[in-house]
């Protein structure tokens, strides 16, 4: 059984009447060609001919994405059966949206004392800071 994503060029191809299935179809597919880091900072928003333009949020994510171009052609032309021979990246500032999961909390500090024989130590400095170094690495997340 084929995946439906295999199915919409074709089904665009024999319905879409307006000509635009190019783009209504890379942008369907644009998570699948690119994965979803990439699908959530650019936007595929014209086919012309053999030409892909993709917008990006910043001049930086434009140069990045300059050394992926091969592998986006030939991935979109797998997913969408067509020749696209080029990508050209725009920037556009309101492409970029927030991450869709927030970054994990930091670990909690179980601030058990840890209970460590350091009585020999003198230097009460020195003392704490082994303590504190020993709690510290008992905390780390396994």
């Amino acid at each position: 059984m084929k995946p439906l994503a295999s199915l919409l060029p074709d089904l665009f191809r024999q319905y879409a009447a307006d000509g635009q299935w190019p783009e209504q179809v890379a942008a369907a597919l644009w998570n699948e060609i690119v994965g979803e880091h990439l699908a959530r900072r650019t936007r595929p928003v014209e086919v012309s001919r053999s030409r892909l333009v993709v917008v990006v949020p910043s001049s930086s994510w434009k140069r990045q994405l300059r050394a992926l171009r091969g592998e986006i052609v030939k991935r979109l032309n797998q997913a969408l059966g067509t020749d696209i021979t080029r990508v050209a990246f725009r920037i556009d500032s309101t492409v970029e949206q927030a991450p869709s999961t927030p970054p994990p909390a930091p670990p909690k500090r179980t601030s058990t004392p840890v209970d460590l024989p350091l009585q020999g130590i003198a230097d009460k400095e020195l003392r704490a800071r082994i303590q504190a170094a020993a709690a510290a690495c008992l905390d780390r997340p396994k």
